[in-house]
C-alpha cells in the first residue's frame, strides 16, 4: 500500500512539474472557456468585444511562443514529460507557433464575413472553437503516446466538424458537415484498429521509444505493414492525402471561407509533423530497415497517387474553391514527399514550405472571401474583367497564384525548390529509385499545375467585365491581402531570413 502511495505521489509531483512546459496549450484552453463564458451574456456591447478578446488572445500566446523559440534552449525538452504522453522540441513549438498565426489570421478573416452576421450564428462558439482546435492542434504535434495521439486526432476532428456547420441555418453547409463527419469517422476507425493492434503487438503506447518498435519487429513483417497503413489512415484524412481525400471538396466549396482558409493550413502541418515522426523514427532504428522501407514505400505510393489526383482533377473545376480542394490535395502529396527525404537539415526545407503555404492560402481565400462576399462569385467566369477594375487586388492575387504553382519571383518557388534538392539529394545519398520518380512527378505535375491556377488570372485580367456597377472593397482588406502577401516576394529575395527564424527552433 505504502509504495502504491508513493508510486502515485511521484507520478502528480511528475504530472505538476510538467505543467509549466503547457503554458500555451493552457492558455489557448482557459481563452476557449472565457469566450464560452462571455458568450452566455445578452449584452451586444460585450458581445461586439468577442472577436477583440479572441484576436488579443491569439496575440499573446503568439507572443509567449516567440519567447520560447529565442530562448529555445531553456523551453525545449530532451525527454518526454508528463509521464511520457508529450515530447517538446523544436519541431514541435515552431509548429504551434504556425497553429497560433494561422487562429489570428482566421479571425481577421472572419470579422465582416457576410454569413457571420446572420442572427443563428453564435461569436462566442466560433472563436472558442478556434482556440480547442489550436489545443488539439499542440498535442497532436507533442504527443509521444498513441492513445493521446488519437484522442488529440478526435479533439481536432470533432472541432473540425463543428465548424463547417458553424452557420446553423446554411442547408449547404450542414451537408458538407455531415460527409465531412462520415468520411471522419471512417478514418478514425480503422486507426484505431490499427493501434489497437501495435498496443497488443508491444504492450506500449510510446510509439516513438526504440522498445515498442523492438517489439513491433517480433512480428510478422507483412502483418505489421498492413496494421502501419492502417494506423496512418487517421493522419492522411487530416492532410487530404488519397484515398482519404473525399471529404475536401464539398467541405471546401461550402463552408465559410474563414474556416476553409484554417483547414487549408493548420491540420495539414500538425498531420505531416506527426507522419515524420513516425517516419523518422523508423528511419533511425537501423534493425527494422525492411519495415521502413515498407512504410517508405506506401507513404511515396500516396505521395504520387496524390499528386495525380489532385492536380488532374483541379484541371476540370469551374469553381475556385474547388478547385483549391484539389490543390490542396496536390499539395498534401508535396508535403509527403518532403517527409521521406528528410535528414539533417532538410528538416528546415519542409518548415519553409508550409509556412509559406500557410501565407498563400489565407491571403487568397480573403481575396476570394471579399468578391463572394460583394459579388456572389462563385464560378471562374464571374471574375471577368475584375482585375482590371481592382487592379491592386488583381497584382497581388496573381502573387499568390504564381506562388502556389511554384514560379520566381514568389517564396512558393524556393520552398518547392527546396523540397525538390531534398528529394533529390535523398536519391543520390541512398539510390532509391523511389526518390527520383518522385521528383520526376513534382516538376510534372508543378508544371500542371500551372495550366488550372492560370484560370482566374485569365479571367481576371484577359475578359471583359459585363456588370455595370462597381462595389467598394474595405482599405482594411485590400492592406491584409497586401500584408500577407509581401512575406511571399520577400522571402523569395531574403530566403535566409526566414530559415534562420526556423533554425531557432530546429537548432
Amino acid at each position: 500500500m505504502q509504495k502504491t502511495v508513493q508510486t502515485l505521489t511521484a507520478s502528480l509531483e511528475q504530472i505538476q512539474n510538467g505543467l509549466g512546459s503547457l503554458l500555451p496549450e493552457l492558455l489557448l484552453a482557459s481563452l476557449g472557456i472565457l469566450l464560452i463564458f462571455l458568450d452566455l451574456f445578452k449584452s451586444g456591447t460585450l458581445k461586439k468585444l468577442l472577436p477583440w478578446v479572441a484576436l488579443l488572445g491569439f496575440g499573446l500566446v503568439l507572443s509567449y511562443q516567440l519567447y520560447e523559440g529565442f530562448h529555445i534552449l531553456k523551453f525545449a525538452l530532451s525527454d518526454s514529460f508528463l509521464l511520457g504522453l508529450l515530447l517538446k522540441d523544436g519541431l514541435s513549438m515552431y509548429a504551434g507557433l504556425l497553429f497560433s498565426l494561422a487562429g489570428l489570421l482566421t479571425i481577421l478573416l472572419s470579422w465582416n464575413h457576410t454569413l457571420f452576421k446572420t442572427p443563428n450564428f453564435g461569436q462566442g462558439e466560433f472563436y472558442a472553437y478556434l482556440f480547442i482546435l489550436a489545443v488539439g492542434l499542440n498535442f497532436m504535434v507533442k504527443s509521444a503516446n498513441l492513445l493521446l495521439l488519437f484522442v488529440s486526432i478526435e479533439l481536432v476532428s470533432i472541432v473540425g466538424y463543428l465548424l463547417t456547420m458553424i452557420v446553423k441555418d446554411n442547408v449547404r453547409s450542414t451537408e458538407a458537415g455531415i460527409k465531412y463527419i462520415l468520411y471522419g469517422t471512417m478514418a478514425a476507425g480503422v486507426m484505431l484498429y490499427g493501434m489497437s493492434f501495435l498496443y497488443g503487438f508491444t504492450g506500449s503506447l510510446q510509439f516513438l521509444q526504440a522498445d515498442f518498435w523492438q517489439g513491433v519487429s517480433q512480428v510478422f513483417p507483412p502483418a505489421v505493414t498492413v496494421i502501419l497503413v492502417f494506423t496512418l489512415a487517421g493522419l492522411l484524412f487530416k492532410i487530404a492525402a488519397v484515398p482519404f481525400h473525399f471529404w475536401a471538396p464539398d467541405v471546401y466549396e461550402n463552408t465559410p471561407t474563414p474556416v476553409v482558409a484554417l483547414f487549408s493550413s493548420a491540420p495539414k502541418i500538425a498531420g505531416i509533423v506527426v507522419i515524420l515522426r513516425l517516419v523518422e523514427v523508423l528511419k533511425a532504428q537501423e534493425l527494422y530497415q525492411a519495415l521502413y522501407f515498407d512504410v517508405l514505400l506506401f507513404v511515396a505510393g500516396i505521395a504520387i497517387f496524390t499528386l495525380i489526383i489532385g492536380n488532374f482533377t483541379a484541371l476540370w473545376q469551374t469553381k475556385p474553391k474547388r478547385m483549391l480542394a484539389y490543390s490542396s490535395v496536390s499539395h498534401a502529396g508535396f508535403m509527403l514527399a518532403a517527409c521521406l527525404s528528410l535528414s539533417g537539415d532538410n528538416l528546415s526545407n519542409l518548415l519553409f514550405y508550409v509556412t509559406v503555404l500557410l501565407f498563400t492560402n489565407f491571403g487568397l481565400f480573403w481575396f476570394i472571401q471579399e468578391f463572394e462576399d460583394r459579388w456572389g462569385i462563385n464560378q471562374f467566369p464571374d471574375y471577368s474583367g475584375l482585375g482590371r477594375q481592382y487592379p491592386l487586388l488583381g497584382v497581388l492575387t496573381l502573387v499568390y497564384l504564381v506562388s502556389l504553382t511554384g514560379l520566381p519571383p514568389t517564396a512558393g518557388f524556393t520552398a518547392k525548390l527546396l523540397v525538390f534538392s531534398s528529394v533529390w539529394q535523398n536519391y543520390q545519398i541512398s539510390g532509391n529509385p523511389l526518390m527520383l520518380v518522385l521528383v520526376v512527378a513534382g516538376l510534372l505535375f508543378t508544371g500542371i499545375a500551372f495550366f488550372y491556377y492560370v484560370k482566374i488570372p485569365y479571367f481576371l485580367f484577359f475578359k471583359r467585365n459585363l456588370r455595370k456597377q462597381k462595389k467598394v472593397i474595405p482599405v482594411t482588406s485590400q492592406v491584409f491581402i497586401l500584408i500577407l502577401a509581401l512575406p511571399i516576394i520577400l522571402f523569395f529575395f531574403r530566403t535566409d531570413w526566414l530559415m534562420n527564424f526556423i533554425h531557432l527552433y530546429i537548432k
